[in-house]
């Protein structure tokens, strides 16, 4: 979620829709606060389990559907690549491709951190 909650008063480019939808402006850092607590529950409960924590959040929390043309995560109506029979699928929030690539870039270099120690 973006700081700049302002951001998400505009649609992307080529959106017709609020990266948001109809989510009211004054609950966007409310919904940010609960990303980042969800975030702390998998942080603790991996670091109980004795594993590695890939912080995807804090690499990635600041590029969001709000962030126009270079968004790593799509809009909650913004429609995906992924087609379900006639209709693709929104994005429902999620990362697009651009997001996957940052994703898979962090999880990639905890992964050879992991084997090379």
């Amino acid at each position: 979620m973006s700081a700049d909650t302002a951001k998400c008063l505009t649609p992307a480019p080529g959106q017709t829709e609020l990266p948001f939808a109809d989510v009211p402006q004054d609950a966007l850092p409310v919904l940010d606060q609960i990303q980042k607590r969800l975030d702390d529950v998998m942080k603790k409960a991996v670091a109980d389990a004795g594993a590695d924590f890939v912080d995807l959040y804090a690499h990635t929390g600041s590029n969001t559907a709000c962030d126009g043309a270079g968004r790593g995560i799509g809009g909650l109506l913004e429609h995906s690549q992924i087609q379900f029979g006639n209709d693709k699928l929104p994005w429902y929030a999620h990362p697009n491709e651009k997001g996957r690539g940052i994703q898979a870039k962090w999880v990639a270099d905890k992964a050879e951190q992991i084997l090379n120690r």
